[in-house]
């Protein structure tokens, strides 16, 4: 099994509020380059109201599997996590690209 992409800093700011079945998720303008090439994994989560992804109630891994310009093509509910919303009015979702256990156990 391959090892995913890696690209230092990759945290970007999700532009719209999404269901817990959106699989197309656009970022803010420019943000798609942050990332690396897919596919892997990322963390997304409310960054408003919790500095720190892990304190976040509904945070979510996602599979990234396509990058185009400023749009992912996600697979939700990745290493043990839900789906979940992320449409709250006045929140800031973000997404990182970091270690998860999917990358250390691989």
């Amino acid at each position: 099994m391959a090892l995913d992409n890696a690209k230092n800093f990759a945290k970007v700011t999700v532009s719209t509020g999404y269901d817990d079945n959106d699989t197309s998720i656009v970022l803010s303008g420019g943000h798609g380059a942050k990332l690396p090439t897919v596919p892997f994994n990322a963390v997304w989560w409310n960054s408003t109201d919790y500095s720190d992804p892990s304190d976040d109630p509904n945070v979510e891994i996602v599979r990234v599997t396509n990058i185009s310009t400023d749009t992912l093509t996600v697979t939700r509910a990745q290493e043990s996590t839900s789906g979940s919303t992320k449409n709250t009015g006045g929140k800031t979702y973000k997404m990182i690209a970091g270690l998860t256990a999917k990358t250390i156990n691989t």
